[in-house]
């Protein structure tokens, strides 16, 4: 008997170990059977996705998508397809080969999801990992699987990770061009797993140039980027964006800038609103 899409949602929601792009194209899935069978309850239940993941920027770009759409079957079934054929491990692979040599080290922070899709069409360089005790034992397990060499560093030996490195790759949990404060132009917003930004500060502090990594979903409009801020708490912290310029999109290399403006994705209005959320 197949479970009722509210169960597989709970499951969703629950899961741990699985890519930020699988939890997102499973939730379109199962919304859309939902959006059919209870239209009325897909608001609530993706609400609830969102507050209980919000540092799941693909998750946020799903939901997002689900509620704008008339027909949630094509919808759900076109945000799956986009999440699964994502190109930009491919775009990156082909920066990595146009820019570095085998004999250059990458330095990388979590997540490495697009880094191992890169890196399993070209896995010639060495990766030096820098995360969380926690985080850093299956994020070396994937990256064992695809790269050359492997070494991971704790966030206090950032330093000896970066030491020599071509450059640090960092896959941002999400992203948007901020809203413009009074008499600036627009700026960024760069969200990641606590102690990125750490990293990112000391490759600046050692010149070494940072790429931001943007897959499908990582870019979102401002509102739902400052919501998921704002429900992930100390789960997600900023990134300083004056120390990156260069980011890794479906289109390639590109001004980070351009990348933030390419944000293909719904308003979400209602998931932004502040009514809602848990104070």
């Amino acid at each position: 008997m197949v479970p009722h899409p509210i169960e597989r949602l709970r499951w969703i929601a629950r899961a741990e170990g699985e890519t930020a792009a699988v939890l997102a194209g499973e939730a379109a899935w199962t919304l859309g059977e939902l959006a059919v069978a209870e239209p009325a309850a897909l608001l609530t239940a993706s609400r609830r996705l969102v507050e209980r993941l919000p540092g799941c920027g693909p998750l946020w770009w799903a939901c997002a998508h689900m509620l704008a759409t008339d027909d949630p079957i094509a919808t759900a079934r076109r945000v799956a397809a986009q999440l699964v054929s994502d190109t930009v491990g491919d775009r990156l692979a082909d920066a990595l080969r146009a820019n570095f040599t085998s004999s250059d080290w990458l330095s990388a922070t979590v997540p490495v999801d697009t880094l191992c899709q890169a890196l399993a069409r070209r896995g010639t360089y060495g990766v030096r990992l820098v995360a969380d005790r926690d985080l850093l034992r299956p994020a070396l397990r994937a990256l064992g699987a695809v790269a050359e060499e492997v070494v991971g560093y704790r966030i206090e030996e950032a330093g000896a990770a970066l030491d020599g490195a071509a450059a640090l790759l960092v896959e941002p949990s999400l992203a948007a061009e901020a809203a413009p404060g009074p008499g600036s132009g627009r700026g960024r917003l760069l969200l990641a797993e606590p102690g990125v930004a750490a990293v990112v500060g000391e490759a600046a502090a050692r010149s070494v140039p940072v790429w931001i990594v943007l897959g499908v979903g990582r870019v979102l409009p401002p509102a739902l980027a400052e919501a998921a801020s704002e429900l992930a708490g100390g789960d997600l912290a900023p990134l300083d964006p004056s120390l990156v310029v260069t980011a890794v999109d479906a289109t390639g290399l590109a001004p980070i800038d351009e990348a933030l403006a390419r944000a293909e994705c719904p308003s979400g209005t209602e998931l932004a609103h502040r009514g809602w959320r848990p104070r």
